[in-house]
This record gives structure tokens, C-alpha cells and sequence, in this order.
């Protein structure tokens, strides 16, 4: 268990570390930009993820960062109830 739990925690925290990293600096017009062109190229195949760019991730005070801690909870909540 003490295994699977730090690959878990090992990929989530560098997954979303290199996710955060690549992301455009500092949100804004860059952010905009990028997501609208997501937005665009699988609107007609991923219409949910289309909706969740449009109308969670372009709304003002957006932050990618503050998923973390919520799928970190996730995961060890997860974990916990594994090892029981």
C-alpha cells in the first residue's frame, strides 16, 4: 500500500507541477487565447469540455492552482479507505 500510495501522490503532484508549469504566465489575455483555441479544435467532439473551459475556466478569478488541494483530498481520502 505504502508503495502505490507515493506513486499516486509522486504522479499527481509532478502531473499537476508540469501541467501548471506550462500553462501561460500570469492568466489573462494569454490564458484567453489559449483556451479559446482549445475551445475550438473539440467543441464538436467534447461538448462538456468545451462548456467547462467556457464557463469555468475563462470566468474571472479562475485558478488552475486551486485544484490542487482538492484532488490531493481526493487521494488521500481515497488512499485512506484503501488501507482498511
Amino acid at each position: 500500500m505504502t508503495a502505490h500510495a507515493y506513486a499516486i501522490l509522486d504522479s499527481y503532484v509532478y502531473g499537476f507541477a508540469l501541467e501548471e508549469a506550462n500553462l501561460p504566465g500570469g492568466g489573462g489575455p494569454e490564458m484567453v487565447e489559449l483556451a479559446e483555441d482549445m475551445t475550438q479544435r473539440f467543441v464538436d467532439h467534447y461538448p462538456n469540455l468545451a462548456e467547462l473551459t467556457t464557463e469555468h475556466v475563462l470566468r474571472p478569478g479562475y485558478s488552475f492552482g486551486d485544484s490542487f488541494e482538492f484532488g490531493l483530498d481526493l487521494i488521500i481520502e481515497g488512499l485512506d479507505r484503501a488501507s482498511r
